[in-house]
């Protein structure tokens, strides 16, 4: 009769502390600092990437490019936002050039063809939304 004692132990137990089975994951902060900024610091490399979190389906990202970078024409399979937060550069979208500068925000869709050029040192914020 031991196993129906402990069966109801276990149970009692995820019942009280529902989140003590799902530990392996810790929460993702509530506030997370970014690198500082390129100017402040100079970068020493043309790329620098750096995740900032993981929230449910959002992953936010840090990207920061060396003035006269380029990252050639890729695409991500979800949407994502773009938030210059200094800087400028160009954004190649589907064959059309738009310019960047400090505090935009550009949409993408997923799937949809896109590459950058640094113009000075750029700090970019990447939001995927959908990401897994």
């Amino acid at each position: 009769m031991k196993f129906p004692l402990l069966l109801s132990s276990l149970l009692l137990g995820i019942a009280i502390a529902p989140g003590a089975i799902a530990a392996d994951v810790p929460p993702p902060p509530r506030l997370a600092d970014l690198a500082a900024a390129p100017a402040a610091t100079g970068l020493a490399e043309a790329r620098k990437m750096v995740q900032v979190g993981q929230y449910d389906t959002a992953k936010v990202m840090q990207l920061q490019l060396k003035a006269g970078t380029r990252l050639p024409a890729h695409a991500a399979p979800d949407r994502v936002l773009v938030v210059v937060l200094g800087g400028s550069g160009e954004f190649e979208i589907s064959g059309e050039t738009v310019p960047l500068h400090e505090r935009q925000v550009l949409h993408l869709q997923p799937g949809e063809s896109h590459g950058v050029t640094a113009k000075t040192d750029l700090d970019l914020l990447l939001v995927r939304l959908g990401a897994h």
